[in-house]
């Protein structure tokens, strides 16, 4: 993304709103780093949704402008991913904002931020099986802090880690493609929005954030 003053993002017609009430209303996470915030929402997940997540998320951009009526138009939005499988949204043929999405279960998740990368991942506590290889993929002192947070159980714990980790490295862009778990060192947790905010050394450090989410955790990160 260019720096400098945030770009005004407009869509002609106005994006299509589900209507089942599974469809989160978008959320503005301020503060995690020095611009613009992160919008992130979650949809049923499904055809469109990604698309969809996307509109809506667009839509509450500070300064959003919409006109028309009806659904969007097709190919207003459109999604590409880089050979390193990190989302890329254009708008009528332009490079957009940076968007991420992750699903868990039924429910797929979006983030999406004018400036900068961004990072969104959600995991279970089911992932995490007693069997689960914890040893190559979480640092005893990562453990140690996030197991109080999750009320004592390893699972939840190794979730929460998971969780702020693949958020990292999605923002990155390079997954844990170029990157071993235990490269990715999560540290530094406190009090912040809710929840918890982290710094996450990832051969950079990057901030971010998770709170719980339906029994597991959703994390995200963020990289200018």
């Amino acid at each position: 993304m260019v720096k400098g003053t945030s770009p005004q993002w407009t869509i002609s017609p106005p994006p299509h709103r589900p209507h089942w009430p599974e469809a989160a209303a978008p959320q503005v996470l301020s503060g995690l780093g020095r611009r613009d915030p992160v919008i992130y929402a979650s949809d049923l997940a499904g055809a469109g949704a990604k698309e969809r997540l996307v509109r809506r998320l667009l839509a509450s951009l500070p300064g959003q402008e919409t006109s028309g009526a009806g659904q969007s138009a097709p190919g207003t939005v459109s999604l590409e991913l880089t050979a390193l499988g990190q989302p890329r949204l254009f708008l009528a043929a332009q490079p957009g904002p940076a968007v991420s999405f992750s699903q868990a279960a039924d429910c797929l998740w979006a983030a999406l931020t004018p400036t900068g990368q961004v990072g969104v991942d959600a995991a279970m506590p089911a992932e995490f099986e007693p069997d689960y290889p914890m040893a190559r993929v979480f640092r005893p002192a990562e453990l140690d802090w996030a197991r109080p947070l999750s009320g004592g159980d390893t699972a939840s714990a190794a979730a929460l880690l998971w969780a702020l980790k693949e958020a990292a490295v999605k923002a990155l862009g390079v997954g844990f493609h170029f990157l071993d778990p235990l490269a990715v060192e999560v540290g530094s947790p406190r009090p912040w929005q809710g929840w918890v905010r982290v710094l996450v050394k990832a051969g950079r450090i990057l901030p971010a954030w998770a709170r719980p989410e339906a029994g597991g955790w959703i994390a995200i990160a963020r990289y200018y």
